[in-house]
């Protein structure tokens, strides 16, 4: 004996409305004109984004000039989460907004992930001496900008970018500084993406280079810390040691699940944080004017490769240079 499957559900599009109520009487369901909420997606570069704004004031997706591929054949994307269920360096248990400020105090490249800790880099971020650093404003955010001489001889310029109001950009992180390179930007965009008021994870978009028409098996996200060299590639470790050999981790999550700003003693170091903090306040006033904050677009043409300030460049000593590290040498 066969029997017909009966179909009992209701059945939505994909705006929320429902179109057919298989329980009830013929051209009922267009009568009740019911809808379910329901928020528009698209999918880009491996991720799915979802817009849950008013509906007359949806805004393009910025088409950053890291992950606009229009002319380009030389990479493609992939999105992905190189942390697991984690942001950068196992960081997880924390407000959203520490973790991104994070990206805008390089002091603590200097002191955390060298002077305190050791060394948790290799390359140039592993042993330059005092670094030159300021702060600047960018049309989509702010960003840092660190000058050092390294071992090398050479001179590194690096910066790192934030993008009101989660998106973060972070140059390679392994640059060796051994040969020059010239604004050498960053491959990888990320998200901050909070999963409630204590708690946050990344989503990353990577530029991933190709070979022979594929995906180069043989390279990896420069943002990736889940190396042996971090004290923190470790998420299990002994209290002793996380308190001995600091990570960002416990920088980040030992501030409390949300910081509380009216504790803080601000100093000249910490710029960077109060300009991103004051560039998210301006967007939070332009929202309760009833403008559009920093960062939204809707014109396309105008959403073309939106130049991003994040960049490694290394030049060679020049004779100034060359010659003051060679009488320090002489010194010694």
């Amino acid at each position: 004996m066969e029997f017909a499957a009966a179909i009992t559900a209701w059945l939505y599009d994909v705006e929320g409305r429902v179109l057919e109520m298989p329980c009830e009487a013929p051209g009922y369901a267009e009568r009740r004109q019911l809808e379910h909420p329901a928020y528009p997606v698209m999918e880009f570069g491996g991720l799915v984004f979802t817009y849950m704004g008013p509906p007359d004031k949806r805004p393009l997706l910025p088409m950053l000039d890291m992950y606009d591929l229009r002319g380009r054949h030389d990479v493609v994307l992939r999105g992905m989460r190189i942390w697991k269920d984690f942001f950068i360096a196992y960081v997880r248990d924390c407000n959203w907004l520490q973790v991104t400020e994070n990206v805008l105090d390089p002091w603590h490249i200097y002191s955390l992930h060298m002077a305190i800790s050791g060394p948790q880099f290799t390359g140039a971020l592993g042993g330059f001496e005092k670094p030159q650093i300021e702060f600047e404003q960018t049309p989509l955010g702010a960003r840092y900008r660190l000058e050092c001489e390294l071992p090398t001889g050479n001179h590194l310029t690096r910066c790192s970018e934030l993008i009101v109001p989660n998106m973060i950009l972070i140059p390679n992180l392994y640059e060796p500084g051994t040969a020059p390179v010239e604004r050498d930007k960053a491959s990888e965009v990320t998200w901050a993406v909070p999963i409630d008021d204590t708690h946050v994870r990344a989503l990353t978009i990577v530029a991933w280079p190709l070979r022979g028409g594929r995906p180069d098996p043989g390279w990896r996200p420069r943002i990736d810390t889940n190396v042996p060299e971090r004290p923190g590639f470790e998420y299990e470790r002994p209290y002793e040691e996380r308190q001995r050999k600091p990570d960002d981790r416990e920088a980040q999550e030992g501030q409390r699940p949300i910081s509380i700003h009216a504790l803080e003693n601000l100093v000249s170091s910490d710029r960077g944080v109060v300009m991103f903090r004051r560039r998210l306040h301006e967007s939070l006033k332009l929202i309760a004017l009833g403008k559009d904050p920093l960062n939204v677009i809707r014109d396309p043409e105008k959403n073309r490769a939106l130049e991003t300030g994040a960049f490694n460049t290394v030049r060679p000593p020049t004779p100034k240079r060359a010659s003051a590290a060679s009488q320090e040498l002489d010194a010694k």
